[in-house]
């Protein structure tokens, strides 16, 4: 489900937020794990938006009688 293979912006986000939540962990900074944590859910929200655009939301079969 993820692509971070490339430079999605999603891939950047985690990218960003894995940094900033080592990077926090190491110097004891509970502010640069919250904001890695804060830039994980963007992330996550980039990620599904990304899918839907390049898959779309899929089509709806419709019965009538």
């Amino acid at each position: 489900m993820l692509d971070i293979r490339g430079p999605t912006p999603p891939g950047i986000a985690f990218i960003v937020a894995a940094g900033l939540m080592l990077w926090g962990v190491q110097n004891n900074s509970l502010p640069a794990v919250m904001v890695g944590a804060v830039f994980v859910m963007i992330g996550v929200g980039l990620q599904v938006l990304y899918l839907r655009y390049k898959y779309g939301r899929g089509r709806r079969v419709e019965t009538t009688r």
